[in-house]
């Protein structure tokens, strides 16, 4: 992954006024990951979100406690649930990067894997869950990308920018590209911490200006992705300084994951 220069709110904004003076707006989405029960994490998560931006939360199947149900069950607002894997384990290859879904797990494993953890969300969440794979580690081998569309899944969601609007006949992808988690301080021995904000808005802009150039897919939203549980107070004083600082700009649109993975034919 090439890195990418940081910038600063005036480095945004001139940014999305690039975007205006075309006649476009700028989309954006949100995904936050690893959800699994109601803790104070969630709730501020959903606090942060209601009336500002549509939520994809990204659950884990095997790890889903009832109080996530009843947290969700009385929240106003665009929340969608996507599938977080399923157990959210690594079964990669001693020293490879981590992976639940490696190329080496054989199918029928990775096929009953999936299908089970579809069932469990669709049982539990009912209409806010949609069949969208959002693989742990964002990482899910191509040679298990044909198994999707007939597990009934419409869509999949990783990291960086989309090398084509579809992963496989019938399943979009629609990808994040602004992770505020410095994960590398963390694999460093460090605890997990903010990216930093001119990092995080350089991320940010840094997609923009590809979509723009033509150097990135213009269609995919540019995708914010965070981890409820492990955030400090520096990443959410961002986020909320992000979500502030879209609502005052025009030209800026939060897009809802029921919106960016609809049924097949709509």
């Amino acid at each position: 992954m090439t890195p990418v220069a940081p910038a600063s709110w005036d480095d945004l904004a001139r940014e999305c006024d690039a975007w205006a003076a075309q006649g476009r707006a700028v989309e954006l989405w949100w995904r936050d990951d690893d959800a699994v029960g109601d803790t104070p994490e969630l709730r501020r998560l959903l606090a942060l979100a209601a009336g500002r931006a549509p939520l994809a939360l990204a659950v884990i199947p095997a790890r889903l406690e009832p109080s996530l149900v009843g947290a969700l069950a009385g929240v106003s607002g665009e929340i969608a649930a996507l599938q977080h894997g399923f157990d959210h384990q690594n079964r990669a290859a001693p020293g490879a990067k981590k992976s639940e879904f490696p190329a080496a797990r054989p199918r029928p494993e990775v096929t009953e894997a999936l299908a089970r953890g579809r069932r469990r969300l669709s049982e539990a969440l009912g209409a806010r869950f949609l069949p969208v794979l959002t693989p742990p580690w964002n990482r899910f081998d191509p040679a298990h990308l044909t198994l999707l569309g007939d597990l009934g899944f419409r869509g999949i969601s990783s990291y960086l920018a989309r090398p084509a609007p579809e992963a496989a006949p019938g399943i979009r992808r629609v990808n994040t590209h602004v992770d505020v988690v410095d994960w590398r301080a963390a694999l460093e021995g460090g605890r997990r911490r903010f990216l930093g904000t001119g990092p995080a808005l350089g991320l940010l802009a840094a997609h923009l200006a590809a979509k723009r150039s033509g150097m990135a897919d213009v269609l995919e939203p540019t995708g914010l992705l965070t981890h409820h549980l492990v955030h400090d107070t520096e990443t959410w004083s961002f986020l909320g300084d992000l979500l502030d600082w879209c609502a005052a700009r025009p030209g800026i649109t939060w897009r809802g994951a029921a919106d960016l993975f609809p049924e097949c034919g709509d």
